[in-house]
């Protein structure tokens, strides 16, 4: 029996592409455009992307679905469609700006049902756009497995951080308007195994005493791109 984690009782999906590419969604799964291409870099988590034999065809873009970030200086606050299509990490500090300064994290749900079918996902990777950053020093973000998001999460009541799954250091150089990809291998292969519909990640800065490690994502551009034996 599938865990109950991310169920919503959708169907089970029958896509039979090779690379598939996933939007965000708030517990469906929509594929989206597939991302990959033979040789692309998938920044600094010492990972690359081989080539398709027969990639799949391009699916339809995928739509944004249920994200949020919080805020440790307002714990109470939702910010959940507060903040248009920006998602925060890491301590923000600004003498002019105190709405927004604070220790941030986010949160974003991918859809997953395109992951119910027969294979090995050799590899999984959640790439998405770091629109700025608060310098070019290389603080690391980390990626994590986390329980389910609502409209009404805040600081306070965040989901729980269930396991790290990995990290990108970013290269000092650019280090804002660029794609980053993490692996998060381990989740795809666990929303696969218990059939979850969506699977919701954490983001979050290693260091979240420093302002320098401040950054915005842009996570109308995330996509869960998968890798299939």
């Amino acid at each position: 029996m599938p865990t109950s984690r991310s169920l919503t009782g959708r169907k089970r999906s029958r896509s039979g592409y090779a690379l598939l590419a996933c939007g965000l969604v708030g517990g469906l799964a929509a594929p989206a455009a597939v991302a990959a291409s033979p040789g692309t870099q998938t920044g600094h988590t010492g990972m690359s992307v081989s080539k398709q034999r027969q990639p799949g065809p391009a699916a339809p873009r995928g739509r944004v679905g249920l994200w949020t970030s919080v805020n440790q200086a307002h714990p109470n606050r939702v910010y959940h469609g507060q903040t248009d299509d920006i998602a925060r990490v890491g301590k923000r500090d600004l003498r002019n700006n105190r709405e927004l300064n604070g220790v941030w994290r986010s949160f974003i749900t991918m859809g997953s049902q395109d992951l119910h079918r027969p294979g090995t996902i050799r590899k999984a990777e959640l790439r998405v756009r770091n629109a700025t950053s608060q310098s070019c020093a290389p603080y690391n973000v980390e990626v994590w497995d986390t329980g389910r998001v609502y409209p009404s999460t805040t600081w306070d009541r965040q989901p729980r951080w269930y396991r790290l799954l990995g990290w990108v250091s970013p290269a000092p150089r650019p280090c804002q308007n660029r794609t980053l990809s993490f692996d998060v291998t381990a989740s795809a292969r666990a929303a696969q195994h218990n059939r979850w519909p969506s699977m919701t990640l954490g983001l979050k800065s290693t260091n979240e005493r420093s302002s320098d490690a401040y950054k915005t994502f842009t996570p109308s551009t995330a996509r869960l791109v998968v890798h299939w034996n």
